[in-house]
Protein backbone atom coordinates (compact mmCIF):
# COMPACT_ATOMS: atom_id res chain seq x y z
CA UNK A 1 0.00 0.00 0.00
CA UNK A 2 1.01 3.67 -0.60
CA UNK A 3 2.48 5.06 3.00
CA UNK A 4 2.47 9.06 1.71
CA UNK A 5 0.01 11.36 -0.08
CA UNK A 6 3.15 12.12 -2.61
CA UNK A 7 3.32 8.86 -3.96
CA UNK A 8 -0.79 8.84 -4.66
CA UNK A 9 -1.75 11.02 -7.67
CA UNK A 10 -5.24 12.30 -8.58
CA UNK A 11 -6.66 11.57 -11.43
CA UNK A 12 -10.36 12.85 -13.21
CA UNK A 13 -12.06 10.61 -15.78
CA UNK A 14 -15.28 10.55 -17.71
CA UNK A 15 -17.44 7.12 -17.53
CA UNK A 16 -20.91 6.55 -19.16
CA UNK A 17 -23.36 6.72 -16.28
CA UNK A 18 -24.14 2.47 -16.16
CA UNK A 19 -20.65 1.69 -15.25
CA UNK A 20 -20.51 4.08 -12.62
CA UNK A 21 -23.47 2.57 -11.39
CA UNK A 22 -22.26 -0.86 -11.26
CA UNK A 23 -18.98 0.21 -9.71
CA UNK A 24 -20.95 2.02 -6.99
CA UNK A 25 -22.89 -1.55 -6.56
CA UNK A 26 -19.30 -3.06 -6.67
CA UNK A 27 -17.76 -0.52 -4.57
CA UNK A 28 -21.15 -1.59 -1.34
CA UNK A 29 -21.11 -4.75 -1.98
CA UNK A 30 -17.15 -5.17 -1.13
CA UNK A 31 -16.95 -2.39 1.37
CA UNK A 32 -14.24 -0.68 -0.50
CA UNK A 33 -13.76 3.07 -2.15
CA UNK A 34 -14.13 3.77 -5.46
CA UNK A 35 -10.43 4.50 -6.04
CA UNK A 36 -9.67 1.44 -4.41
CA UNK A 37 -11.69 -0.37 -6.83
CA UNK A 38 -10.15 1.78 -10.04
CA UNK A 39 -6.73 0.81 -8.40
CA UNK A 40 -7.65 -3.26 -8.89
CA UNK A 41 -8.72 -2.35 -12.51
CA UNK A 42 -6.10 -0.42 -13.66
CA UNK A 43 -3.12 -2.70 -11.97
CA UNK A 44 -4.46 -6.13 -13.68
CA UNK A 45 -5.31 -4.37 -17.02
CA UNK A 46 -1.40 -3.65 -16.60
CA UNK A 47 -0.75 -6.75 -15.54
CA UNK A 48 -2.96 -7.90 -18.44
CA UNK A 49 -0.94 -5.84 -21.16
CA UNK A 50 2.88 -7.00 -19.70
CA UNK A 51 1.52 -10.57 -19.51
CA UNK A 52 0.13 -9.82 -23.51
CA UNK A 53 3.30 -8.21 -24.88
CA UNK A 54 5.78 -10.94 -23.38
CA UNK A 55 3.58 -13.67 -24.83
CA UNK A 56 4.23 -11.63 -28.43
CA UNK A 57 7.65 -11.34 -27.72
CA UNK A 58 8.08 -15.25 -26.74
CA UNK A 59 6.12 -16.36 -29.81
CA UNK A 60 8.69 -14.13 -32.17
CA UNK A 61 11.76 -15.49 -30.50
CA UNK A 62 10.44 -18.90 -31.08
CA UNK A 63 9.87 -18.45 -34.53
CA UNK A 64 13.18 -16.99 -34.97
CA UNK A 65 14.55 -20.10 -33.33
CA UNK A 66 12.72 -22.13 -35.78
CA UNK A 67 13.75 -20.14 -38.78
CA UNK A 68 17.17 -19.11 -38.57
CA UNK A 69 19.45 -22.38 -37.87
CA UNK A 70 22.40 -20.37 -36.65
CA UNK A 71 20.50 -19.34 -33.13
CA UNK A 72 20.59 -23.32 -32.53
CA UNK A 73 23.88 -24.66 -33.79
CA UNK A 74 24.96 -25.90 -30.88
CA UNK A 75 21.76 -27.62 -29.81
CA UNK A 76 22.99 -30.53 -30.28
CA UNK A 77 26.09 -29.88 -27.76
CA UNK A 78 23.86 -28.57 -25.08
CA UNK A 79 20.97 -30.68 -25.37
CA UNK A 80 18.95 -28.32 -25.44
CA UNK A 81 15.64 -28.49 -28.24
CA UNK A 82 14.57 -24.66 -28.97
CA UNK A 83 13.45 -26.04 -32.43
Amino acid sequence: MYKTVSEIDRVTISLPHAIVCEIETLRTQLNVSRSEIFRLAVERFIEEQQRSRLQTIAAEMSEEYRSNRDLVVCTAIDAEDFA
